[in-house]
């Protein structure tokens, strides 16, 4: 039995701070959060001063870092590489996601991240895949070459995990419904994402397929007055979660207030969309040909159409939190409400006896001087 501790000043465990206190963990099992002054004095405990430690960040869609991109790097050390750059922004878990490629380079993901799970990989949850089943009129800065509607064997023929979470970002006006539905039977989270359905299309398909939405604004239908889209299916319908990407250039901050407001609590949480540039010196990369430049911290594509995002977790509810957006809220966006949305909710996203050994550390300024993913601590 190795039982360690965290000291700091705040702790906050999913629901509410405890201060001048110590997060207690054997192994990759968390044991409790007690006060300072009710340690015993055999287990070992750093104190951290005046940190705050919040439930393991999670991100749910991660394309790059360290300058990787997953799309050409689709093997365990480049899901390595990435990782180990957003562990420097407090993500204690991602989904490595892969964006529209090849079915060769999809195979390769998978297997990759299948080999990363059985190898028990730190930090590695599962795969994103966000597309190739995606609308031309919606493509961002995916390659349109590879979309199509996948037939029920090519689906069949991917590697898909045995293990983790596989999550899907999709466009359903784009599939049929016969691939629609073997997805779900096997297991994948199905999100809209890159869609120009219309409303009625996504009311049905949230009714029956659609988990979520990826993220909200961007690259989907928008909200007019006639015509809900993409924006106002998300929006309107309870029981389906939102991510956002809080950079301050994909979403005007208003806008993520809004859908605060709107949708029930729990069901928008953030991700990074991040690129090969976090964590990477490089002012540029290339993605399907085309070189992606960071300019003034967004990074655009050659005609200066949006590329992702140049962003950490910690970076993302630090702006949550300028804008307006409750701490504890911010806290929950980036780690509990992500839990919940891949099912893991009795596993991560809160600091409680039995949860995973999994925790962020914040500075007085909000930037992560630390990570504890399953019982192994890193502090920077």
């Amino acid at each position: 039995m190795t039982i360690s501790a965290l000291a700091a000043e705040r702790i906050f465990d999913g629901e509410q701070f405890h201060t001048h206190s110590a997060l207690v963990w054997d192994e990759n099992k968390i044991v409790g959060i007690v006060p300072v002054d009710n340690l015993s004095s055999d287990i070992n405990c750093i104190d951290l001063g005046d940190c705050t430690i919040a439930p393991g960040f999670i991100d749910l869609q991660v394309n790059g870092g360290g300058g990787v991109m997953f799309n050409q790097f689709p093997t365990p050390e480049g899901i390595h590489t990435i990782m180990q750059a957003h562990r420097r922004h407090g993500s204690a878990y991602c989904l490595p996601t892969l964006i529209s490629d090849t079915m060769e380079t999809m195979a390769d993901a998978l297997s990759a991240v299948q080999q990363a799970l059985e190898d028990k990989q730190s930090g590695i949850l599962g795969v994103h895949l966000e597309g190739p089943w995606l609308s031309k009129e919606k493509k961002g800065a995916h390659d349109p070459r590879h979309f199509f509607d996948p037939k029920i064997q090519d689906l069949a023929s991917l590697p898909w995990l045995t293990q983790g979470v596989t999550l899907v970002t999709l466009a359903p006006e784009e599939v049929n419904n016969r691939a629609l539905k073997w997805l779900s039977e096997q297991g994948v989270i199905i999100s809209c994402g890159h869609s120009n359905a219309d409303f009625d299309v996504i009311n049905r398909e949230t009714k029956s397929h659609i988990h979520g939405f990826t993220h909200l604004y961007n690259a989907m239908s928008a909200q007019q007055g006639r015509f809900p889209g993409v924006v106002g299916g998300a929006l309107s319908n309870d029981g389906a979660w939102c991510s956002v990407i809080a950079d301050g250039f994909h979403v005007h901050p208003n806008n993520i207030l809004m859908a605060l407001r709107n949708k029930p609590k729990g069901k928008l949480f953030i991700v990074t969309d991040a690129m090969a540039s976090v964590g990477n010196p490089k002012q540029n990369f290339v993605l399907n040909g085309n070189t992606i430049t960071l300019d003034n911290g967004k990074l655009i594509d050659r005609n200066g159409n949006l590329a992702g995002a140049h962003i950490g977790m910690d970076e993302s509810v630090n702006n949550l939190i300028h804008w307006g957006v409750e701490e504890t809220e911010a806290l929950k966006m980036a780690s509990t409400y992500p839990a919940y949305a891949i099912g893991m909710e009795k596993e991560l996203g809160y600091l409680k006896p039995d949860y995973r050994a999994s925790a962020t550390v914040l500075d007085d300024k909000g930037q992560a001087k630390g990570v504890l993913a399953d019982g192994e601590l890193m502090l920077f």
